[in-house]
Parts: structure tokens; sequence; C-alpha cells
């Protein structure tokens, strides 16, 4: 919590605090309000409360901008503004209804024929002219996401020694929610990872992630979601995304998860006791963001209303927002 310099620094810091203590990452937001108090000291030097004005010139809209990022954007100095009420000092709240209706992403549940080929323009990626082994960590880290269900952030920040090739497990420490986790590979996934363990432990002998960049530090958020749009665009036609809705590196999430509901169903596995092991599997600290699956998987597979003989709307809430 380092860094803040301006008169609101003070503020800024017991809201992170008072954030951590309730066990949430809040990494995003701390991202925005950083960049927030680079603009106060510099607008508004040695100023202690939260004006109006500089509430407001933090809530316009930037170029290119959409209103989902504008929102995350200005939701972090809302929450500030309320949180300095709480402890007396004055601040201006960004009223509700800015910056107006959030778009609803609708997830890219992908078909076999196109995992097959995201997957086989992973296995064609290039060497980068920048350094690095891309064309080691890419097939691997993509096939992690999709065969486990991971988020792409606890892919990216897996350390070597959480994934225990010994024994086919991954731990996912500390993700959304400071919830652990742990996870199990399949035969295949297990033996690929030893493959790609040797080739990069050969390179990076000493290395702490379990993805290393050129200089054997981890990854920045942004990296993989590049990596991904060049397999989408290598892919070409054989990956059609729906109208607005470009696919992203969590739907791969998404897929695994919509895959497994559609296996068990079929199956003849009911889906309330499904629920429970599917909130341990994802990490979820509460089985409300697992429902949104079943809403999900009865999209993308209207079989499984008649499988199941129940009714999904009648047994699960209906879940309206944006799931992470």
């Amino acid at each position: 919590m380092s860094g803040f310099v301006s008169g609101l620094a003070p503020h800024i810091r017991g809201l992170l605090e008072l954030k951590r203590a309730m066990g949430l990452p809040y990494e995003t937001s701390e991202r925005h309000l950083l960049a927030f108090d680079a603009i106060c000291s510099l607008h508004y030097p040695n100023q202690s409360t939260l004006s109006k004005a500089m509430a407001m010139e933090w809530a316009v809209k930037r170029p290119n901008e959409n209103v989902n990022a504008q929102t995350r954007r200005i939701t972090p100095i809302r929450q500030l503004a309320k949180y300095m009420a709480s402890v007396g000092a004055k601040a201006y709240v960004i009223p509700k209804g800015i910056p107006g209706r959030q778009v609803h992403y609708r997830p890219h549940i992908f078909s076999h024929r196109e995992l097959r080929a995201l997957f086989d323009s992973a296995d064609a990626i290039q060497v980068s002219p920048f350094g690095g082994q891309r064309q080691l960590i890419i097939p691997v880290m993509f096939r992690m996401l999709y065969c486990l269900g991971l988020r792409p952030g606890e892919a990216r920040n897996l350390h070597r020694n959480d994934v225990d090739l010994a024994h086919g497990s991954v731990l996912i420490r500390e993700s959304k929610g400071h919830k652990d986790r742990m996870v199990f590979m399949s035969p295949d996934l297990h033996e690929y990872c030893r493959r790609y363990d040797a080739a990069i432990s050969s390179l990076y002998p000493d290395r702490i992630p379990f993805f290393p960049n050129h200089q054997g530090n981890f990854y920045s958020k942004s990296t993989p979601n590049c990596w991904f749009h060049e397999l989408l665009e290598a892919a070409g036609s054989l990956i059609v995304a729906s109208p607005g809705s470009a696919p992203r590196p969590y739907d791969l999430r998404h897929a695994h998860v919509v895959e497994l509901i559609n296996r068990w169903v079929l199956a003849g596995r009911s889906p309330e006791v499904l629920v429970a092991y599917l909130s341990l599997h994802l990490g979820h600290s509460n089985t409300e963001d697992t429902w949104f699956y079943f809403h999900l998987a009865a999209d993308f597979h209207p079989e499984l209303r008649g499988i199941a003989n129940t009714s999904i709307e009648s047994i699960f809430p209906e879940a309206h927002h944006e799931f992470r």
C-alpha cells in the first residue's frame, strides 16, 4: 500500500486495510486508487477532502473506454468517498447512474471444434523475438485454463511449487476471496505439464513462477490477453464469436464448467448435489455464484432441462450479475 502521496493517502490506506480485513484482494481497485491518488496530488495538492471537482474529473469517460471499464474505474472512488464519510471526513460521492447501465457480457462457450482450432494455434505459436519461452508456455497455460477451470490470473500467478508433478495436483492459493483450493490434473494434462516443466526448467532452473517471463518473473495481466487474441486471429473463421462478445481467456473457464455440468447431468447426476462440489472446485465463496453456470449450461445445452427432470428456474435463483 505504498506509493500514495496525495492528501487523501491516509483515507485510501484505511479503505484498503478494511477491504483486506474483509478477505478481498482488491488488487485492481488498488491500481485505480493509485492512479486517482497521482491525479489528486498533481491537480489538487495537499487537499485532504474529496471534492466534487476531484471525483468528477476522474469519472469523465476516456477515449475508447466502454461503460463497463468506466464503471470499474469509478467504483473504487465511490467506495473511497463512502469510507471517508463513515469516518467523519468530507467526501463527494459520485451519484448512482454514472456512467450508466453496464453491458452484460455473454460468455462464449467454445465448441469442441473451436477448442481444437484454438489449441492447434497455441501449439503452432512462434518464438518471440523479444525473448522468453512463450512457445512452451502458451500451449500449457491455456490448456490449464480449460482443463482445470482456472481463472486467468490463477494460472498466470502459479508458483512452481504449487504444481505437484509427482501427484498431479495444483494448489490455487489466495485467489478470489483469499481462499486456497486444490484441483487435480487428468493423466493427459499431468504428462503435458511434466514435459513442459522439464523443458522450462532447463532454461530457468531456479525459477519461482510456473510460467516465467524472459526475466524469470511473473507475467503481467495483459500478456495472456494479448496471446489469446493472437490465437483467435490465427484460428480465423474456425472460431465464430457472438455479436458484441469477443471471446476472452476467462471463457475457457466457462467452457470447462459447462462441459462438466453437461457430462454429469447426462450421466444422471442431480444438479442440486453437484453445486456444492462445483463451488469448492471453482473457488467460489458462496453457491450463488455457482448457480450461474447451471443457467449457462441450460442455455447452451437445452436438453439438460429434460434430462435433469427438473425446472432449473424453479430451484436455482436468477443470476444477472457479471460473474468472476
